[in-house]
């Protein structure tokens, strides 16, 4: 099984892996917006890192340059269910990567939780 790139920092909480994964112009598309630039997207998906617990990769399907990892992962006392979607560039780092995540009710709470973690170290400005 391949593992993603993203869920394998987010285990290991090692965030300072992530702008040497995305390519320049790379997109990171969350639940609640789109972050253009290595460093907003690379800024966000740290800020993953320290919001989710227990990222176990389930499941993965690959499509030559595209991939998607299934994915459960804990916030507080409530379990996720993801996807992770990458999409490569020939060079090998990713160009854009999509997360979707359930149930609603622990999504909810997670969104609030970044908001927070946001307003204490907001991501750099869009170029």
């Amino acid at each position: 099984m391949t593992d993603s790139l993203i869920l394998r920092a987010w285990q290991s909480k090692d965030a300072a892996q992530l702008p040497d994964l995305l390519a320049e112009d790379a997109t990171f598309s969350s639940p609640v917006a789109d972050y253009h630039g290595r460093a907003r997207a690379a800024h966000l998906l740290a800020t993953i890192a320290t919001v989710l617990d227990s990222v176990h990769q389930t499941r993965q399907w690959s499509d030559g340059q595209q991939r998607m990892f299934a994915f459960t992962a804990r916030f507080g006392d409530q379990e996720l269910q993801g996807v992770l979607r990458e999409e490569l560039a020939e060079t090998g780092s990713l160009t854009h990567v999509t997360l979707f995540l359930r149930p609603y009710r622990a999504l909810r709470a997670a969104i609030a939780e970044m908001t927070r973690r946001l307003e204490d170290s907001p991501p750099p400005p869009a170029a």
